[in-house]
């Protein structure tokens, strides 16, 4: 019920155009999919009608224990004061920890990171997170548990009734949690569970697996170091966007 990555990083240039920050770098580290952030980056600047200015890219090794210095004499190569980051939330508080050292915090730097990054909002954030810092996330940690059993108990039976509409019956199941789960050439039931629509809800999902329109949510850590508080826009990847 999340958002796939290309969806955070078009959330991310909404953030940028928003507030005419066309010039920004991107930092990342090593982990899994990191070069398939830095793609969906260069593809949205080279593609788009804005006229974005890459300046740098940097994937350095963010895990605590390594080279320090090296990871230090990289960051200190950037000029932008927009600055990308994809990592984890533990590299997260590594990396800010280091730019902090090398005054990249404060006022005249904007770090914006995905929701990965970003943790649990509602958990106190690291000591090592910046004032100001951005997050994107979708809006689902609004929810309860409750509510969100609820969507994916909805997106089964809205799926199992449409079948039922086209074919007449409902297949019978035929798993079992304590084996392990069989693959199955037959998707008809899955897909139509694809496009669903719940008291008002778009809860379709794209070939990927994700939300095919997730409401975003944009948010930013206050002096008060808390993330509910500093909201500063909900966005729909395609609608209207909401500032304040």
């Amino acid at each position: 019920m999340g958002a796939s990555l290309e969806q955070q990083v078009i959330c991310m240039f909404k953030i940028l155009e928003e507030y005419d920050w066309a010039e920004f770098a991107v930092i990342t580290s090593l982990m899994p999919g990191y070069d398939t952030f830095v793609d969906i980056v260069q593809s949205y600047t080279d593609t788009s009608y804005f006229l974005w200015n890459l300046q740098d890219i940097l994937s350095v090794e963010m895990s605590v224990g390594t080279n320090d210095l090296k990871t230090k004499r990289m960051l200190q190569q950037l000029d932008s004061q927009v600055l990308l980051a994809y990592c984890s939330h533990e590299e997260a508080q590594y990396l800010f920890s280091l730019a902090a050292e090398l005054g990249l915090l404060g006022p005249g730097y904007i770090w914006i990171l995905p929701s990965l990054a970003v943790g649990n909002p509602n958990s106190p954030p690291p000591a090592t997170f910046p004032v100001g810092v951005i997050g994107v996330i979708t809006d689902q940690w609004r929810k309860s548990l409750r509510q969100r059993v609820r969507e994916g108990v909805a997106i089964v039976a809205k799926g199992a009734e449409s079948f039922k509409r086209v074919y007449g019956f409902i297949p019978e199941g035929h798993g079992d949690c304590n084996k392990p789960a069989k693959q199955s050439d037959n998707n008809t039931l899955f897909r139509h569970m694809l496009n669903v629509t719940w008291e008002r809800k778009d809860l379709s999902f794209n070939n990927q697996g994700f939300l095919s329109n997730p409401s975003m949510v944009i948010i930013a850590l206050d002096r008060e170091r808390l993330w509910d508080k500093g909201v500063i826009g909900r966005l729909s990847l395609t609608g209207a966007t909401s500032w304040t």
